[in-house]
């Protein structure tokens, strides 16, 4: 189930896509910096083996500079131990979601039917900027789906997790999550990216920023 032609090319950047395996058809994006071909990983779900092909094929593990975690649900690092000793790449997620991946053996458990080992992570608080992949990444920070979610922003695009779909946004019934909070997270976060903007979700295909102002001009208010 591919959403979108892949590899997307924006500006110096090409984004590729794996998607794993039913039930949950996530994304895991492998982003390459063409120029300089550095490779940043967000979100590794649940297909291991493709998703380290895909990291070769665009030029070895040693150009990966970093395993970046939008969130820490199963469907999104179920391969976060495998690729991270695959690559020797650091992992960076968000501080507030330390309760979250601290238990990823339950969740693992109850979501995908195995507990899941997540590696040592290099814990980040508040937006900072993350140098790379040949540019300085912004974190905007969208707790709601989970605790400690975020959406990370390239030049021309962003990877949103689970916060914002194509036409929909994460669930907020799990430990963790909180309806009004995700209202408030998205609105702020479609008011920082420009229209331009192409929106790469954890589920489905892509956006622009300019569709899911007037989307969620009509969606905020129901909610």
């Amino acid at each position: 189930m591919q959403p979108f032609e892949s590899p997307a090319v924006i500006g110096d950047y090409e984004v590729h896509v794996v998607v794993s395996e039913p039930p949950y058809y996530q994304n895991c994006y492998v982003v390459k910096h063409v120029p300089t071909g550095r490779q940043v990983i967000v979100d590794p779900g649940d297909a291991a083996d493709r998703i380290v092909a895909r990291v070769t094929e665009n030029g070895g593990a040693d150009t990966v500079d970093a395993i970046l975690l939008t969130h820490g649900h199963p469907d999104h690092i179920a391969a976060l131990a495998h690729v991270a000793a695959e690559t020797g790449a650091p992992v960076i997620a968000q501080d507030n979601e330390r309760p979250i991946l601290d238990n990823a053996g339950q969740w693992g458990q109850m979501l995908l039917g195995r507990a899941l080992e997540v590696p040592e992570v290099s814990w980040f608080s508040g937006e900072p900027e993350h140098d790379v992949c040949g540019a300085r990444v912004a974190t905007v920070a969208t707790p709601g789906h989970t605790p400690g979610g975020v959406c990370f922003v390239f030049p021309g695009f962003a990877l949103t997790g689970d916060t914002l779909f194509q036409g929909g946004v994460g669930r907020t019934d799990f430990p963790g999550g909180d309806q009004a909070t995700l209202v408030r997270s998205i609105t702020r976060f479609l008011e920082k990216v420009p229209a331009g903007t192409v929106l790469f979700s954890g589920h489905g295909g892509p956006w622009t920023a300019r569709d899911a102002k007037r989307w969620w001009k009509v969606m905020a208010g129901a909610m």
